[in-house]
């Protein structure tokens, strides 16, 4: 087990914890079976544009890494390529980043297609602005039978290498722009029978996947519907979207890749393919593990990789998960969260009590009023109608069956009796068969 000393710096200015921020780096470098022997610490107004952390503490690694006898040292932040050079040549170890851990991580969890597509793609990248640092005093070479290019002689191993991985770029991204025609042709028609979109995000480990599963078990749907739910981070890397039904309302529930603190930038860029979905969600449950001292920056850090993908505006149910965790079971509503809430996601959304829930995914506590809340959410976002329409009237009775969803059909006899859900730019076709001429919800 490579024995490894984690190195953490708190800049000037950064709202996020250096105790919280460096036992995550500890989980994710134990995720991939480092045994952590020291941290370094160190406050700075800003990072060393050479080696990121200071002369000193750099002499001061150096001792650290002979008297612990460590194999690797391990930043809790992105390094240029450059200050991964230089610490390499004066420390003579290997030296790794954040990110490069988070990429590991994701190689080893990936399952489905579309997420070892998004991997690769991030981890391509990454390695593509470190070139220089594998083939530094590399002499020229020769197109060898075994080489990845056709190119003559006077190419360096670098720069095979450099097209080599441009190409397998290029390729990844074609394969995901097909993933994403076939996403976006599968949320249209759902949108054209208006079925909603219901997305759960939230920090990594929050308990998303235990949700899922817990409404999948209080809505009475196979088993089989069920998604991986473990007590670690990132267990879920793959978009699951199940098919779900509550008072005659159908709607697709989907479960998303965790976020964490200092995600790297490829890797949000790579996730966009994933992020679909919630982009086009009509509701996101913002999961939120309450007995989390830092609840609220985890909640901010979901919220801000939303606003990056262009879903920080979309309504909103928060579920409070691991009540089980709080002393005594209180149930109150944190005024941190409350606070940034009011300041940042409810610009245009009047307050809602049933918006903020509580609930236990061990014993299935307050999931009953999270899916009241994702009920009444849906109902307001779209248009609740009961409609009495003439049999004569094949037109709009085909747009009906095409374009709604239909939650109760009665066959009267001079009308068919409808109850359904539909957008609202839908609303003036059905508008004079409107019952009582008023809209019910």
């Amino acid at each position: 087990m490579p024995r490894a000393i984690l190195v953490g710096v708190n800049i000037k200015g950064e709202f996020f914890d250096l105790d919280y921020s460096l036992h995550e780096l500890k989980a994710l470098a134990e995720t991939l079976d480092y045994e952590i022997v020291y941290n370094v610490r160190q406050n700075k107004d800003k990072i060393d544009p050479a080696t990121f952390i200071g002369k000193g503490k750099v002499e001061e690694l150096s001792v650290l890494i002979k008297e612990y006898e460590a194999d690797v040292i391990i930043f809790d932040d992105v390094l240029s390529p450059a200050q991964n050079r230089n610490l390499e040549e004066i420390l003579k170890i290997k030296v790794i980043d954040r990110t490069y851990l988070i990429l590991e991580i994701f190689k080893m969890r990936a399952k489905t297609k579309e997420a070892k597509y998004e991997i690769d793609l991030a981890r391509y990248r990454y390695m593509l602005s470190r070139l220089g640092l594998m083939h530094e005093g590399d002499s020229r070479t020769g197109g060898t039978s075994g080489s990845l290019s056709n190119k003559g002689s006077g190419e360096t191993t670098q720069e095979l290498d450099r097209r080599r991985l441009e190409n397998e770029i290029i390729k990844l991204e074609a394969n995901l722009r097909e993933i994403k025609k076939r996403k976006i042709n599968q949320i249209e028609r759902r949108k054209k029978n208006s079925i909603p979109i219901v997305s759960l995000v939230g920090y990594t480990n929050a308990g998303k996947s235990s949700t899922m599963n817990s409404l999948i078990n209080y809505l009475g749907e196979d088993k089989n519907k069920e998604v991986l739910a473990k007590d670690c981070l990132f267990a879920t890397l793959d978009t699951y979207s199940r098919a779900l039904s509550y008072n005659n309302l159908n709607f697709i529930l989907t479960d998303t890749i965790g976020f964490i603190s200092k995600l790297p930038t490829t890797l949000v860029y790579s996730f966009y393919f994933t992020l679909e979905e919630v982009k086009n969600s009509d509701l996101i449950v913002y999961i939120v593990d309450i007995s989390s001292p830092y609840a609220l920056q985890e909640f901010e850090i979901t919220y801000k990789v939303l606003e990056q993908i262009g879903a920080s505006d979309i309504p909103f149910v928060i579920a409070f998960t691991k009540i089980d965790k709080l002393e005594n079971s209180q149930t109150n509503l944190p005024p941190q969260i409350l606070g940034y809430i009011s300041q940042n996601l409810s610009k245009e959304i009047s307050y809602k009590e049933y918006r903020f829930t509580f609930i236990n995914n061990k014993n299935g506590a307050g999931i009953n009023n999270l899916v009241e809340a994702i009920f009444k959410e849906l109902s307001s976002t779209f248009m609740h109608l009961f409609l009495n329409v003439p049999y004569s009237d094949g037109k709009t009775i085909n747009m009906i069956e095409e374009h709604a969803q239909i939650m109760t059909k009665t066959y009267l006899n001079d009308f068919i009796h409808y109850e359904i859900l539909t957008d609202e730019k839908y609303y003036p076709n059905y508008l004079q068969y409107e019952e009582n001429n008023q809209i019910v919800s």
